[in-house]
C-alpha cells in the first residue's frame, strides 16, 4: 500500500464527498445554504483498515459554491504513510451547469511536498502551478480540457443536480492537474446504509451508483495502465438529516490496486 494509491483512491471517492439540501418535496434550498458552511468528518477504510481521515467543509449558494477538504494519514498507516493534503475550489452555477473559477490542492504525499493550482478561463483549466512536474505520466492533450472539472467542483455540480432535480443521473470529465476521468453517475434507490465500520446512521438511504474510468494522463510504460483504465464501479448513500437535508453518509468504490475502499462519515455534520 502506497500514498500514490491511497490518494487516488480518494479522488475517487472525493466527487461525492459534501452536503446538499434535500430535494424540492423536503426541504427549501436557500434556507438550508444560509445556515452557512458544513462540515463533516469522514475515515477511509481499506480491507477494513483506517487508513485515512477526511474532514469537508461545503457551501453552496444559488450563484456558486465554495469547498475546502483536509486529508491526513490515519490507524496503523499513518506510521509508515504520511500524507497531510488541504484541497479548495470555487464557482458559479450557471444555466448550463456549472463554471469552475480556481482550484488549489497542496500538503506533503509520496515522501514530498506537492502543489497544483488550477485557474479557469472560458471553461478551460490552466495548470498554474504542478510541483514537483511528473515527467513520468503522460500529459493530457490540450484539446481534452475544454469544460472538465476539478474534483470538488464535480461534488459541487452533484449536489446542485439532486437538489434541483431530486436526480443524481448525469456524466463530467474531471481534470485534477495530472489525469482526465470520465465519471458516470445515476440514481438515486432506496437501499439501508450498510453496517460494518460503526456507522453513525442507519436504516434506509437514497444511493447514487457511479463510475469512474481515467482516460487521459497515464503513467508511461506502467505495467499497470490497463488495469489503471478500467472502469471502476463506486456508490454513495445519502442520508436525509434533520437542519442539514442530504448528506453523504457513505461511499465505496472499487480501486484497481486497493481494491475495495470505504468512506464512512465519523460525527454528525455540523455548521
Amino acid at each position: 500500500m502506497t500514498s500514490k494509491r491511497l490518494l487516488g483512491a480518494f479522488s475517487a471517492a472525493a466527487l461525492c464527498l459534501g452536503s446538499l439540501p434535500a430535494s424540492g418535496q423536503e426541504a427549501n434550498a436557500s434556507t438550508v445554504a444560509s445556515e452557512g458552511p458544513t462540515g463533516s468528518d469522514y475515515a477511509v477504510y481499506v480491507h477494513g483498515l483506517h487508513v485515512l481521515n477526511v474532514s469537508a467543509s461545503y457551501q453552496l449558494q444559488p450563484w456558486g459554491y465554495g469547498a475546502t477538504t483536509h486529508l491526513e494519514s490515519a490507524g496503523f498507516a499513518s506510521w509508515f504513510l504520511k500524507m497531510r493534503i488541504t484541497t479548495q475550489a470555487q464557482g458559479h452555477f450557471t444555466e448550463n451547469g456549472i463554471s469552475p473559477i480556481s482550484y488549489e490542492s497542496s500538503g506533503f504525499s509520496r515522501g514530498t511536498v506537492r502543489h497544483v493550482k488550477l485557474v479557469y478561463h472560458d471553461g478551460t483549466p490552466s495548470v498554474d502551478i504542478l510541483e514537483p512536474r511528473e515527467n513520468d505520466r503522460e500529459q493530457v492533450p490540450s484539446d481534452q480540457l475544454a469544460h472538465t472539472v476539478d474534483t470538488l467542483s464535480g461534488v459541487a455540480h452533484l449536489l446542485h443536480t439532486l437538489t434541483t432535480t431530486g436526480k443524481c443521473n448525469g456524466t463530467e470529465m474531471v481534470f485534477d492537474g495530472l489525469r482526465l476521468t470520465h465519471m458516470t453517475i445515476h440514481g438515486p434507490v432506496t437501499d439501508a446504509i450498510p453496517q460494518d465500520h460503526g456507522e453513525l446512521y442507519s436504516g434506509p438511504a437514497l444511493r447514487c451508483d457511479f463510475i469512474g474510468q481515467q482516460v487521459a494522463g497515464f503513467v508511461k510504460d506502467s505495467p499497470n495502465r490497463n488495469k489503471m483504465s478500467q472502469p471502476k464501479p463506486g456508490a454513495v448513500w445519502f442520508k436525509q438529516v434533520d437542519g442539514f437535508g442530504l448528506v453523504p453518509v457513505r461511499i465505496e468504490i472499487e480501486h484497481p490496486k486497493l481494491g475495495h475502499v470505504t468512506v464512512v462519515m465519523q460525527q454528525a455534520p455540523r455548521h
